[in-house]
């Protein structure tokens, strides 16, 4: 509150970490962990991110994300810091206002790939 206006969600930056698996039909196809071009279909990639939530917490998050996330974040844990309203993917913005801090989206899809969100601020 700023003299007593509330501003909505949408309008106030947030924190945030991923893991993003691409595919044939992503913008960039290429894993920025390994360099490799990536073959797989978004069902497949799909379902690795789901076999993936199955085993993810808040807590083992950075972890997995060095472990699979083909975004260079991965070096980090998967974390993009702060971000505001316009600054990423509609769908992928979408998806980080509407959890709560400390929650993990299930799949949600950007023209970059498929994600698994954390929340963190």
């Amino acid at each position: 509150r700023v003299h007593g206006d509330t501003f909505s969600t949408m309008s106030q930056k947030v924190c945030a970490s991923h893991i993003i698996l691409k595919h044939t039909g992503s913008r960039n196809p290429v894993c920025r962990r390994t360099g490799v071009t990536i073959t797989r279909t978004r069902d497949e990639a799909v379902a690795q991110l789901l076999q993936i939530k199955a085993h993810i917490t808040p807590q083992n998050f950075a972890q997995m994300a060095q472990q699979y996330s083909e975004c260079s974040s991965f070096r980090n844990g998967g974390d993009l810091g702060f971000f505001g309203p316009g600054e990423m993917d509609g769908n992928f913005e979408k998806g980080t206002y509407a959890l709560k801090v400390g929650e993990i989206s299930g799949v949600v899809e950007s023209s970059s790939g498929a994600h698994l969100i954390f929340r963190t601020g």
